[in-house]
């Protein structure tokens, strides 16, 4: 077997997929699943408070940047980025409210505005990493070896890298890589965020780059916070470049994400006896 074939068992994989899936449901239910109750309470509370305070900060507006989805006019579901990641609270609070444009009024009343779309995004993201660490779990209890249970939760080591680029990789012992990733991505972000004058991180602007700005983790949400007092004083000629190298960085910074997460549970897989990768 070559360390390419290492994977956990089908059933283990199977119970992975029902986890993730309950996790993304409902924050937290994964982990509620496997009896792990502490974690579940943190991820559920963690994730809620942020998108209940982030939708009630910014005014429900939100829901501007959504698109209901359905079939004869009937709505099945409410496509929102990355609020969904939190699915079905998300789904509760667009069927509850209504965005403040169809009131008649514009987002840029709003004075915490920016504040609550962050915290709200945060909570779509946190369901979707809450789904991870679930899975990182499971996949680190189902091991035989008693080294291997001692060892990072895969999730924790892809949470790691997303909040800051490269930190996953260097807590797993590869400090090169994790060096040389969380370098490579943050030098792109930060070059991006001068090309636009540190001043291009708004929803209301640019909401589909914004997207892939807030998957930069906890260094991205921080800059959206120290940034978002900057206003343009002048057409950027570079603007545009700025844009994609931000957004680039942060979807590079979710796949790191996911290659911390397979490194992690490589070096799990690879105590297991029937994995001998000698032949």
């Amino acid at each position: 077997m070559t360390t390419q074939d290492l994977a956990p068992c089908e059933s283990t994989r199977a119970q992975i997929a029902s986890t993730v899936w309950f996790s993304v449901l409902i924050p937290g239910l994964g982990h509620l699943l496997q009896k792990q109750r502490g974690w579940a309470l943190f991820w559920f509370v963690t994730s809620q408070f942020l998108l209940i305070s982030g939708f009630y900060l910014a005014d429900f507006s939100q829901l501007d940047y959504g698109s209901p989805l359905g079939i004869g006019g009937n709505t099945i579901i409410y496509f929102l980025i990355p609020e969904s990641g939190n699915f079905l609270s998300a789904q509760i609070f667009a069927r509850m409210y209504d965005s403040i444009e169809s009131g008649g009024r514009y987002p840029t009343e709003i004075p915490w505005r920016n504040l609550g779309y962050i915290m709200s995004a945060m909570s779509g993201f946190l369901g979707i990493f809450s789904a991870v660490h679930a899975a990182g779990i499971l996949s680190r209890s189902s091991a035989s070896s008693s080294h291997a249970k001692t060892l990072l939760n895969p999730g924790s080591a892809a949470l790691l890298s997303f909040m800051l680029p490269g930190l996953g990789h260097y807590k797993t012992g590869r400090k090169f890589k994790g060096v040389l990733l969380g370098g490579s991505i943050m030098a792109l972000f930060i070059v991006g965020m001068m090309l636009g004058d540190w001043a291009d991180f708004d929803r209301q602007r640019h909401s589909y780059y914004w997207v892939g700005q807030m998957c930069m983790g906890g260094s991205g949400w921080l800059t959206a916070l120290m940034s978002e007092p900057a206003k343009f004083t002048s057409v950027m000629p570079y603007q545009d470049v700025g844009l994609l190298f931000t957004t680039a960085a942060g979807f590079f910074n979710i796949v790191a994400s996911l290659d911390a997460f397979h490194r992690a549970e490589h070096d799990i897989l690879i105590l297991e006896p029937s994995n001998d990768i000698s032949e």
